[in-house]
């Protein structure tokens, strides 16, 4: 490398400062994780996301167990994500539904580790890193400093915010033309969960190609006039019966012996506030202070979100057919589905109950509660639900 590292630092630095927006195909790989995406980045905090390739085998193995990843890889694929600086906006085409969710949501892989068009990075490497002169590497007939990394330190406290740095050593790929960072490739450190999540021998990776810097086209978004618009939110419990367009009946829940977890609920709902769902944890009533040891995550509504189709569709396939004092149900042991595939010695009680009654939907997962516990508790739900409102 003829240019001195202190000289590829600063021209990084300040080539970051140069860089206003960015569009480019962006590259993830981590082990059995990889995905595919052409991003829209616009500073200070705005960027659009549409996934052309998307493979999470991890994140179908905890789905099918659970339940609880909102989207699978598949759906992503074809999805048009924007965060706009403060929420994000999903559309899928193939619904021409519109969904607004607080933050910045993309489902990338590895979240919450932001991995998407992130490169504000660059101007504090030299204050971050120890570097080191890797010389140069051609990256698809370009070429670019090869940079070794290793953190000054694991954590650092700075008062009013701290700093963590989840890898034990990177190589980053500066081209030399305009600094932007073309790979970086690091190994997790061993005692993250990252290093979980991927393997203790794998690295993980993240390549651009097809840059442009400073691409004029806006990051903005506007739904379109013929799409279906809903916006997530969080409520409070003692708000959710009156918001929910369904109903749910909280004194139901208290007298079944269960109380809604951390007093709060996801919401989602449309425009006309005629359609919805909520997603919300309920725990056995406990004196205050005292840990629940079983918890029943519930999702329900009027409206069947991408998580609740896939779960009506896996317990319609799966599950056992069962009555609620009449009420046509059905119960899945989701345990049993991945039991193969689960470390000898670990043991996992997980049993879903489904229903659905005058356009509502009920989807009841208990996590270390039995079946006579889950049943009565459905029972009390399904028996005191109050009937949709016309719509």
């Amino acid at each position: 490398m003829a240019t001195s590292v202190g000289d590829v630092l600063r021209q990084a630095a300040a080539a970051y400062d140069g860089i206003q927006s960015f569009e480019a195909t962006e590259t993830v790989a981590a082990g059995p994780i990889s995905c595919e995406a052409r991003v829209r980045f616009r500073k200070p905090d705005r960027i659009a996301v549409d996934y052309v390739r998307y493979e999470d085998p991890l994140a179908v193995f905890e789905d099918r167990l659970t339940g609880g990843a909102e989207f699978a890889p598949a759906e992503l694929v074809g999805m048009h994500l924007v965060h706009d600086g403060s929420e994000t906006w999903l559309h899928d085409p193939r619904t021409n539904v519109v969904l607004r969710k607080p933050g910045r949501k993309l489902f990338a892989p590895l979240e919450p580790m932001s991995v998407l068009g992130e490169i504000g990075f660059l101007p504090s490497l030299a204050h971050d890193f120890l570097v080191r002169d890797e010389g140069e590497e051609a990256v698809d007939g370009r070429q670019a400093f090869r940079l070794g990394l290793r953190p000054k330190a694991a954590y650092r406290s700075l008062l009013l915010k701290e700093e963590v740095f989840p890898l034990s050593s990177a190589v980053l790929l500066l081209e030399k033309e305009t600094s932007f960072p073309l790979r970086v490739e690091f190994r997790p450190a061993p005692e993250t969960g990252l290093a979980l999540l991927v393997g203790p021998r794998n690295s993980i990776r993240i390549s651009y190609g097809n840059v442009r810097l400073n691409h004029a086209e806006e990051t903005a978004f506007a739904p379109p006039v013929d799409a279906r618009v809903f916006r997530e939110e969080v409520v409070a419990a003692d708000r959710l019966a009156e918001r929910l367009p369904s109903r749910v009946s909280l004194e139901t829940i208290g007298e079944a012996g269960y109380r809604i977890y951390g007093s709060r609920a996801s919401l989602t709902s449309n425009e006309a506030a005629d359609r919805g769902y909520a997603t919300f944890t309920l725990a056995p009533s406990a004196p205050e202070g005292q840990a629940p040891g079983t918890f029943v995550s519930v999702r329900t509504g009027n409206y069947l979100s991408r998580n609740m189709a896939r779960r009506r569709a896996l317990i319609a396939e799966r599950g056992e057919a069962i009555s609620l004092d009449g009420l046509p149900s059905r119960l899945l042991d989701r345990a049993a589905l991945v039991r193969d595939d689960l470390p000898e010695g670990v043991e996992r009680d997980l049993l879903e109950v489904g229903w659905e009654r005058d356009g509502v939907f009920w989807f009841l997962l208990g996590e270390g509660l039995g079946r006579p516990a889950l049943l009565d508790l459905a029972r009390a739900l399904a028996r005191k639900e109050p009937s949709a409102p016309p719509s």
